[in-house]
């Protein structure tokens, strides 16, 4: 009966470290995320793009609006995760299959969430950029400066 004991005591640590070693990569995976935000929103707020394009500045201003919600969710994320890893620890106090499942359950609607959130994310960064890049200014070449220099002189 020991033997079995410690069997069981042993699958139960490796799921254990299983949703421990999940936990960490969503940790990461999240820490290169905001990295990605903070660059979308220093993106949106430079002096890049065309003056006189239309409508874009009320783009830009509800892309920024959008980039400050993910700021806030990503922050709720990370500490739900943070959370998350201890109650993961706290499996090692169950006694029976229901606490486990419990945890399980836990475990899979926060991945479940991170997932979409991902996704949400993944498809307004592509929004961004579609609808941006053709408002980038256009960086002069020395020939179009030479050109509008001789046209000034005379």
């Amino acid at each position: 009966m020991d033997k079995q004991s410690s069997t069981k005591f042993s699958a139960n640590e490796k799921e254990i470290q299983r949703l421990l070693n999940e936990n960490r990569d969503w940790k990461e995976s999240l820490n290169y995320i905001a990295e990605e935000i903070n660059f979308l929103d220093l993106f949106l707020k430079a002096d890049i793009f065309q003056e006189y394009a239309l409508n874009l500045f009320e783009k830009l201003h509800d892309f920024r609006k959008k980039i400050v919600e993910f700021k806030i969710e990503i922050q709720q994320l990370t500490r739900e995760i943070s959370n998350h890893r201890h109650d993961i620890e706290g499996m090692r106090e169950c006694e029976d299959i229901g606490c486990e499942i419990f945890y399980h359950e836990e475990h899979l609607k926060l991945e479940q969430r991170l997932k979409e959130f991902k996704n949400r994310f993944k498809d307004s960064k592509l929004d961004i950029f579609t609808h941006t890049a053709g408002y980038l200014k256009k960086r002069e070449t020395e020939k179009t400066q030479q050109i509008k220099n001789q046209g000034n002189e005379k």
